[in-house]
């Protein structure tokens, strides 16, 4: 099955639109027009396609005459030339095609007559220097790349007021395809790995960036992991020679210090993260608005190193937050000062989506009952309490053994030594609970958006902060390179446990994850001053814009680096404003355990007066390439929060498979208060295989959007 690109569709849809807007023409440019009404003084209306305007022609023509025009002049008022005769309407297209080419002097090349049937058919105005352009490019098509697309992507370009040019022109026709974009990347992969011109640092860099975006769960493989490691080395049935081996990969992905051994491992790590961890930026901020006088200096210190050492927060943003504090030492530090401090700190921190929660994690509070006094243990026992209380990540039965365990505390006969082993008893419960969550609930958060296998890296202090997962994907690399059978196992088994637990959330973030590390955004990112320069340089867009302009590349690798760069221009080209719709096109290359597939989306719709999305009315198309259902097109329409499904697939047994789907899509929807109207489940159209097409209309009562029919 062969779907018409995606520049077509937004192409035939551009068309429509702009019938309702006045048309907008260049100096030089050359269009196919009929003279409707003379008036005074050489005035006449002019009609092009469905656009009628006022125009001044140099002589007295005739009207109901048909002509070739060329503009010489659109200030102050439109002022046309006749580049030919009256035009036979009921001669042959070639006959208008030839006459065209004569009155400007152009050559009649196949191509040429090709480009210049396209236009005429398509009443787009033309230069003559455009058309020689277009000329050039269309005698040098890319590999896969049909006279149709690129006669599309040309009228793109001309639409857009856009350079005809090759950069531009390979940019529309690689955004319009709907496929390809995985095996694209694959291969530069290929090429980087042979190409041995390029420096040991670029190339490593970029095979980096690229197997991030061909593993988007390998966080939390690498979590699922380190979970049955845990689980092994608390076990009792696990020899010294393997525990020793999980522990030196451990220790090689530096979740564990050097020194760590299987006597000494836990006692290490839990020893070692209380005095980190009650300096977390969201603690201290929750101790500055009640810190005594004596105390507030040394809180103040605390909070600009927190904020330095914070790995989410870019340099821009660190140095806002310094400045504030900065001011608040300028100023009287009072308790009213020190609130106020708090609470813009916070402000800032929530305006910069990096919100810190000021209440404890579960593991935070058993680390800080490490270095606690007796007198202030009992608060922070009853806030353990009420933390492993509304742990949703827990089950009911794991918060009674916990609960359990800190029954144990007897306050005043208590000593260092039992707290200290009570302390421990927890710690292992914790793991132990949290290992089997990381493992069967990969994706899952609690309330305050922490996964089990991030509290697993607060217990074993290897992540200062949640969100810093760099030692899981090094711990998922080393594994997955080893070869004794018994890692070989553990991998495995991590593996399957993460495909089990796939869910919607799961494939959100993957393609989040997968728009980031590509850099679509990136152009637009440079003039944002509170973005990290360094973390966006690592982006594989900008990367990729390094090695074009990098001498020791080989061309080969270079002309595989410029088809990606040209597929992000071309999303972003294809996207934006079409008069009063608006469209959007993301094609995401995605990877799931050794399986590569392509999704793209296009979303049309309208914005609000405040620039936001409407909701209530839209039109989204998923192009699809699925491993068992193969090529599929879901078409969903949204009119006043009511929505439609239509899947398109060759499957006769999709109907049966999709059945009990439609009461979960009724329920999902209805939770975001919309109304499923129907799924219609129908095939391609059998007697045209490959010439399927999608036009598109639009009208003035249709507030929905563009109406696209297969």
């Amino acid at each position: 099955m062969a779907f018409t690109s995606m520049s077509s569709l937004q192409l035939q849809q551009t068309q429509n639109v702009n019938t309702n807007q006045q048309v907008a023409l260049k100096q030089g440019q050359v269009f196919h027009g009929t003279i409707k009404q003379l008036f005074p003084e050489n005035q006449a209306e002019v009609q092009l396609g469905g656009h009628r305007f006022m125009a001044k022609l140099e002589v007295p023509m005739q009207a109901g005459n048909a002509h070739y025009f060329q503009v010489t002049g659109v200030e102050p008022d439109l002022q046309l030339k006749v580049v030919s005769g009256p035009i036979n309407q009921t001669g042959s297209l070639t006959q208008q095609i030839n006459q065209l080419l004569d009155s400007m002097q152009l050559p009649k090349t196949s191509e040429m007559q090709q480009i210049a049937a396209h236009f005429l058919k398509e009443n787009v105005p033309m230069s003559k220097e455009q058309l020689l352009q277009a000329e050039q490019l269309v005698k040098q098509l890319p590999a896969g790349v049909t006279m149709k697309d690129a006669l599309l992507a040309l009228q793109k370009l001309v639409d857009m007021k856009m350079p005809v040019q090759q950069n531009t022109f390979q940019a529309i026709v690689q955004g319009g395809m709907k496929q390809g974009f995985a095996q694209t990347i694959a291969a530069l992969q290929k090429l980087l790995q042979q190409d041995t011109s390029l420096s040991p640092a670029v190339r490593d860099q970029l095979l980096q960036q690229l197997q991030m975006l061909g593993k988007p769960f390998e966080t939390e493989t690498g979590g699922a992991i380190l979970a049955k490691i845990i689980q092994i080395l608390t076990g009792s049935n696990v020899s010294p020679t393997d525990k020793n081996a999980l522990l030196q990969l451990l220790k090689e992905a530096g979740i564990l210090p050097k020194n760590a051994n299987i006597f000494n491992w836990s006692t290490n790590v839990l020893q070692g993260t209380s005095a980190n961890n009650t300096n977390s930026l969201g603690q201290l901020l929750q101790q500055l608005p009640t810190a005594p006088a004596n105390s507030a200096t040394q809180l103040i210190q605390q909070l600009q190193t927190a904020i330095s050492k914070n790995t989410n927060l870019t340099e821009a943003q660190k140095t806002q937050l310094q400045q504030s504090i900065t001011k608040f030492n300028a100023s009287p530090q009072t308790q009213q000062a020190l609130q106020t401090l708090a609470k813009d700190i916070q402000g800032q921190l929530g305006r910069m989506g990096q919100t810190q929660s000021t209440a404890p994690s579960t593991p935070q509070l058993l680390q800080n009952m490490q270095s606690a006094s007796l007198k202030d243990l009992p608060q922070l026992i009853t806030q353990l309490k009420a933390s492993v209380d509304s742990q949703n990540l827990l089950s009911a039965m794991q918060k009674e053994t916990l609960n359990n365990t800190l029954a144990k505390f007897t306050i005043a006969d208590s000593t260092s030594q039992t707290v200290q082993a009570v302390i421990k008893e927890l710690q292992v419960q914790l793991m132990k609970a949290f290992s089997e969550v990381a493992q069967q609930q990969p994706f899952q958060t609690d309330t305050q958006n922490i996964t089990a296998k991030q509290h697993l890296m607060t217990l074993m202090n290897a992540a200062s902060t949640p969100t810093d997962d760099a030692a899981l994907r090094t711990l998922t690399q080393l594994t997955t390179k080893s070869a004794d059978p018994v890692i070989q196992q553990l991998v495995s088994q991590a593996e399957q446990n993460v495909h089990n637990a796939i869910d919607s959330k799961a494939i959100e973030s993957a393609m989040k994850q997968t728009l980031q590390h590509l850099g679509l955004s990136y152009e637009a990112k440079l003039l944002d001053k509170t973005v990290d320069m360094q973390q966006l340089a690592g982006q594989l867009k900008p990367q990729l814009l390094s090695l074009l302009q990098d001498p020791s590349a080989s061309s080969t690798t270079k002309v595989a680096a410029e088809q990606i760069v040209a597929r992000m221009n071309g999303m972003q080209y294809l996207s934006g404003e079409n008069g009063p719709q608006h469209q959007i096109i993301m094609q995401i290359p995605l990877e799931f355990f050794g399986r590569r597939t392509d999704a793209t989306l296009q979303w049309n719709g309208r914005m609000k007066d405040e620039g936001k999305i409407d909701t209530d009315f839209a039109r989204i198309l998923f192009y699809l390439q699925l491993n068992s259902l193969q090529e599929t097109v879901i078409d969903m329409q949204v009119q006043s929060r009511v929505v439609t499904v239509t899947v398109y697939n060759e499957n006769d047994q999709l109907k049966e498979l999709a059945e009990p789907l439609r009461v979960a899509l009724k329920t999902g929807l209805a939770t975001h208060d919309y109304q499923l109207s129907g799924v219609f489940l129908k095939k391609f159209a059998e007697n045209q295989p490959v010439k399927t097409t999608l036009s598109a209309k639009t009208s003035e009562t249709d507030n929905g959007g563009v109406d696209i029919r297969i």
